[in-house]
């Protein structure tokens, strides 16, 4: 009877140390879900932007292998684009190369506005050379290759007298993509400029740079789906869930401690031998 109780009391003792090993392994598959959750969560790139501008970042980022996301903004004003955490510096890098996003260039009619009842004539010159130039460089960005494009134009004063007046002038900057051959069309850059400005009509007056814009560094993809897990993992995130696991460890260990020093192992019940006492060995 005294040894069947023992059995029972060491079976019970073992399931209520299975159950709670269960219980423990449960909790830290809970913990590692709720880290891998943190981890892959998507932080805003760009606000407010347009539907274009949206699609034109989703468009570079997807080709890049980042994954993103375009959402409607929380200002209820435009779309916002969203990468995970870790890839918002080599996101940033794509997008710089391609002059993303672009800018808003402003048309002649957006500058000339009326908003005053007067303006002066040197008024009057900025804001049309400012939206000439506008103007200009958007045309150009539109050209495949192109980056971003700068106009900047020297439209002298007429002398009311008819004196000598300098000529007018222009000077283009072009930012290209690597490994684009857009100085093979100069000329008609030049052209396309001086045919727009009033007072222009030497080609010569045109001046053109072409720069180079760098690529961003090439980084390892992995195959298959597993990149855009390896892609969404935060290393803050790694970095807590590795704490999280080490103090799980030396929780463990302190546990089987307390374990063995309160429930010691029990001691097989004495064998009798065939007279019917106690055999000591």
């Amino acid at each position: 009877m005294g040894r069947a109780s023992g059995v029972n009391a060491a079976g019970f003792k073992a399931a209520c140390f299975k159950a709670a090993g269960f219980k423990a392994g449960r909790i830290l598959a809970a913990l590692l879900a709720c880290l891998l959750i943190v981890g892959c969560t998507r932080t805003p790139l760009y606000s407010q932007l347009d539907e274009q501008q949206a699609n034109e970042l989703m468009a570079a980022l997807l080709d890049a292998g980042i994954p993103a996301e375009k959402d409607p903004s929380p200002s209820k004003t435009g779309w916002e684009v969203m990468v995970n955490r870790g890839d918002i510096p080599y996101a940033m890098q794509v997008l710089n190369s391609r002059g993303l996003p672009r800018a808003q260039y402003r048309s002649l009619g957006e500058v000339f506005k009326k908003e005053g009842f007067a303006s002066s004539a040197l008024e009057e010159k900025a804001r049309y050379l400012y939206g000439l130039s506008q103007e200009l460089s958007r045309t150009l960005t539109r050209i495949d290759g192109v980056v971003e494009a700068r106009v900047h134009i020297a439209l002298p004063d007429r002398d009311p007298l008819g004196g000598n007046v300098q000529d007018s002038s222009a000077s283009v900057l072009i930012f290209e993509r690597p490994g684009q051959s857009l100085r093979d069309r100069e000329t008609d850059i030049k052209v396309f400029v001086k045919d727009s400005v009033e007072g222009l009509d030497d080609v010569n007056k045109v001046t053109v740079k072409f720069f180079t814009v760098q690529s961003p560094p090439k980084v390892h993809q992995a195959a298959g789906p597993l990149n855009a897990v390896i892609g969404s993992i935060d290393l803050s995130a790694v970095i807590i869930g590795a704490g999280v696991l080490v103090l799980l460890a030396i929780a463990a260990f302190f546990f089987g401690r307390l374990r063995s020093r309160f429930f010691p192992p029990s001691q097989p019940p004495p064998q009798s031998n065939a007279r019917g006492g106690v055999w000591n060995g």
